[in-house]
């Protein structure tokens, strides 16, 4: 009997250390995972100042192209090819819609606390009304409101992202900090 009892001390220590040795492999696997989602989120962060960069570039190549006098000699030759351009108002409202339909959208993702949906058609969009704007007035008058349209929709995703980045990343650090070593 006290032979058994023996038998069952010596393996308990061995089975312990079995336990924390995958415990350990677990904790380790775990921060790599969390250290791999932060460097995603930081990605995140840097494809909107990415994307705000574009976003600048093109404005700044649409309004430089737009008070260029050739922009009126172009757009007289596209009045021959597609006909009369659109009527401003028209534009005015498409332009209303789009950014109206980018807002809710941004917004309803921020409400249901849910991942930022960054893609580069919040570029897109609003840097399409550029061409648009040039064929209707070559004057480039219309410059500021596409700009500022398109300006607030990617500092309001951006500033989303950065802050459910920050949220997730201080997350990832309590969870790290609560890891055994």
């Amino acid at each position: 009997m006290s032979g058994h009892a023996i038998e069952q001390i010596k393996t308990k220590p061995a089975a312990a250390l079995g336990r924390s040795v995958e415990s350990s492999i677990a904790a380790n696997r775990c921060r790599e995972e969390l250290a791999r989602n932060v460097d995603e989120l930081h990605a995140l962060s840097r494809r909107g100042l990415w994307g705000l960069l574009l976003f600048l570039g093109v404005s700044a190549a649409a309004l430089y192209l737009s008070q260029m006098e050739a922009c009126s000699l172009i757009q007289l030759q596209l009045k021959e090819i597609f006909g009369p351009p659109p009527p401003s108002d028209l534009l005015h409202v498409v332009l209303a819609v789009s950014w109206l339909s980018g807002f809710v959208l941004i917004l309803g993702r921020r409400g249901a606390d849910g991942k930022p949906g960054y893609n580069w058609c919040n570029i897109a969009l609003p840097t399409a009304f550029y061409p648009l704007y040039v064929f209707s007035d070559a004057a480039g008058a219309y410059f500021p409101a596409v700009f500022c349209a398109g300006l607030v929709i990617l500092l309001l995703e951006h500033g989303f992202a950065v802050c459910y980045a920050r949220k997730v990343i201080r997350e990832a650090n309590d969870r790290l900090s609560r890891l055994p070593l």
